[in-house]
């Protein structure tokens, strides 16, 4: 089930800014993904599968954002 808290996860950060700020507070990866309830492995394969189903290049850049955004945190 911890993919599937990834795949919603990666679906609802861009527009969930409750959701973004409570993951800003967390003061390491680890924590926010504790907190999420998956780990690296699962985020990045939520992250791949939604990027294949892009058609345009503005919906591929929404989720190389939170790429970005996960990497730097």
């Amino acid at each position: 089930m911890a993919l599937g808290n990834a795949i919603d996860f990666v679906k609802r950060v861009p527009f969930d800014k409750e959701l973004k700020r409570a993951c800003d507070k967390c003061v390491s990866r680890g924590e926010m993904l504790s907190k999420l309830d998956f780990n690296e492995l699962e985020f990045e394969d939520a992250l791949n599968m939604q990027l294949v189903k892009c058609q345009t290049y503005e919906q591929a850049e929404v989720f190389q954002q939170i790429k970005l955004w996960f990497l730097l945190f």
